[in-house]
């Protein structure tokens, strides 16, 4: 069980506010206020302080002390979990994954687990990569698979695989298979996942990196998952910049076509990743054999 001003810290982290916490908590303002004070006399450390809008925020060494404790409570709940369900219950572990390895890979590598494991039981959450850290943190998942690189000194990670960034088209494009300057492309219509999202955010940086807007193309079209940016683009309603592996067995059946572009390249590092100290450290061993054993 999570000691009481830890978990008083942890509410305070959410709301920002005494009273909310005070009220969230059952006790009194005061009481949190002890915690707290009790929590950076022990630990010798500033861990709130307000900002110029009088706004409460974490320093560094409260931030570090958030993210532990949030991994001692969600270890403690896992393991009150296990110890009410019969020893021969199969585990369960939960997995996060960005859209674009969520509808493509990882549900390859949860069969081929699956295969090895039957006794398990595997929950699956696709989010944002900056998102499925803070599930990490706050023991929603157990693991993920994320192209972020991840802080060191709160997580581990190992590396799946690299991928670069390519540009496609329908094979009835007009540049089909040949090799551009990069604004060449801007004659084209550009398609890509929705606003808000990590891809996007990718999407801009490589139009950045090249001098390059969306606003330079002819027109854009905005839309919702990876499999219907590639239906668009099938249909040779315009072009798109996606990972390799993603396309890459519609490139092998001529569903797709690669526009070649000079001296571009966009490389990008996909991990697997977890916890520091986790307790679920042996189970994203095991998975991370198997992930490497269907990549190679």
């Amino acid at each position: 069980m999570l000691d009481l001003k830890l978990d008083t810290f942890l509410v305070l982290c959410e709301t920002r506010n005494y009273t909310q916490t005070a009220s969230i908590l059952n006790i009194t303002q005061p009481a949190v206020t002890q915690h707290i004070q009790h929590l950076e006399s022990c630990y010798q450390t500033k861990l709130l302080y307000y900002d110029e809008k009088r706004k409460l925020q974490l320093t560094e060494h409260g931030r570090l002390l958030q993210a532990f404790a949030q991994t001692v409570k969600e270890g403690s709940l896992d393991i009150a979990e296990r110890l009410k369900s019969p020893p021969q219950e199969p585990e369960e572990i939960r997995i996060g994954t960005i859209v674009t390895t969520g509808e493509s890979l990882v549900p390859h590598m949860v069969a081929e687990y699956l295969r090895k494991y039957p006794g398990k039981k595997v929950s699956m959450y696709l989010d944002e990569a900056d998102a499925l850290l803070i599930q990490l943190q706050n023991g929603r998942i157990h693991f993920c698979v994320t192209d972020l690189a991840c802080p060191q000194d709160e997580y581990e990670s190992e590396e799946l695989f690299e991928s670069e960034t390519i540009c496609v088209c329908s094979p009835a494009h007009p540049l089909a298979g040949k090799e551009v300057n990069f604004h060449e492309l801007n004659d084209y219509r550009l398609v890509f996942r929705e606003n808000d999202t990590y891809s996007k955010h990718n999407l801009m940086n490589i139009l950045q990196s090249n001098n390059q807007d969306i606003n330079n193309f002819r027109s854009y079209v905005e839309i919702g998952t990876i499999n219907a940016v590639k239906k668009l683009v099938m249909e040779n309603i315009g072009i798109s910049f996606i990972y390799r592996f993603v396309v890459q067995d519609d490139l092998n059946l001529g569903r797709l076509s690669q526009i070649h572009i000079r001296s571009f390249s966009s490389p990008r590092v996909f991990r697997l990743a977890w916890m520091k100290d986790s307790y679920f450290t042996p189970t994203c061993l095991q998975f991370l054999d198997i992930c490497r054993q269907l990549i190679r």
